[in-house]
């Protein structure tokens, strides 16, 4: 993956792991730029393609800025 490409989801990952953004959240926007770096390697998607749907993505983090949840889960 580019390393411009990498730099977003790396972002998006801290974002998630210091409790900015709901890391179900993060984790999806994170693996979105993920995919798309790895479609650009492919030769799947154009270069301005996979910048524009890595800048979507980190411009919507701040947009689901939703309070992490309490750590652990509950069973039912």
């Amino acid at each position: 993956m580019r390393p411009d490409l990498q730099a977003v989801a790396d972002r998006i990952q801290r974002s998630w792991e210091a409790g900015r953004i709901c890391s179900l959240a993060g984790r999806g926007l994170r693996a979105r730029v993920v995919r798309a770096g790895r479609l650009l390697d492919a030769g799947v998607l154009p270069a301005d393609e996979a910048e524009r749907i890595a800048t979507e993505a980190e411009n919507v983090a701040p947009g689901f800025a939703l309070l992490p949840l309490p750590p652990g889960g509950l069973h039912d």
